[in-house]
């Protein structure tokens, strides 16, 4: 939460400063001939979000769709369903009605008819590789465009003489070490190399361990 709404907020503050910028332009080609170039939305666009971060997973879809003059349909994971619910009702009196709608269920119930609703404009969905490939499919059925950001794999290698120097490459390497597990504290190893590395391992991670504490995000004392 202390990462969520600070980071949801300064969202949605670019996008309405990004409004401001917005600016068509126009050029003369010849006597006869004006090139011009203007923005308008796409019109209804389907957004389908994963349940970490379930507020900032949203604004980051919302914010410039909003921006952009669409209306849109998002579905929030299932397994979190009611974050969403609560920032609808803080900003609901701001949104004109039918721009901003929200539908909840299962994958196959919910998030399967709006990737191939006919009258969807685009497609965004943020979540696995195997549930990305299907929202394709769906969204293939009426030739909708998509955006996809799915899940992957990025390992960090540590040798034994990662603490040789105790530089910035070595504090670095605490942080991409201690750090993978920042958000909801994801079931992840660590493989080690040769049985002694494990006393390399402890000693590389305790100083981050023992800088960092536990407690309620909204109590920071």
């Amino acid at each position: 939460m202390a990462a969520d709404i600070p980071l949801a907020i300064d969202h949605f503050r670019y996008f309405a400063g990004a409004i401001r910028a917005q600016e068509g332009s126009i050029g003369e080609l010849d006597h006869d001939t004006v090139a011009y170039h203007f923005h308008e939305p796409l019109g209804v666009v389907g957004q389908i979000i994963p349940w970490n971060f379930p507020i900032l997973m949203a604004v980051w879809k919302l914010a410039p769709a909003l921006a952009a003059g669409n209306c849109i349909v998002l579905k929030p994971a299932e397994q979190t369903p009611s974050s969403i619910h609560v920032l609808m009702g803080l900003i609901e009196h701001l949104i004109p009605d039918g721009v901003l709608n929200i539908v909840n269920g299962f994958g196959i119930e919910a998030g399967a008819p709006l990737a191939s609703h006919n009258n969807i404009r685009k497609i965004a969905f943020t979540g696995e590789t195997t549930t990305g490939r299907l929202i394709m499919q769906y969204a293939s059925q009426n030739l909708i465009p998509g955006t996809l950001e799915l899940g992957g794999k990025s390992p960090n290698v540590f040798f034994e003489d990662v603490a040789a120097h105790k530089d910035s490459y070595y504090e670095k390497a605490q942080e991409g070490f201690t750090m993978f597990a920042l958000n909801q504290g994801e079931g992840l190893h660590v493989p080690l190399a040769r049985p002694r590395s494990e006393v390399h391992l402890r000693r590389f991670c305790r100083g981050r361990n023992q800088a960092r504490w536990q407690g309620h995000p909204r109590k920071p004392s």
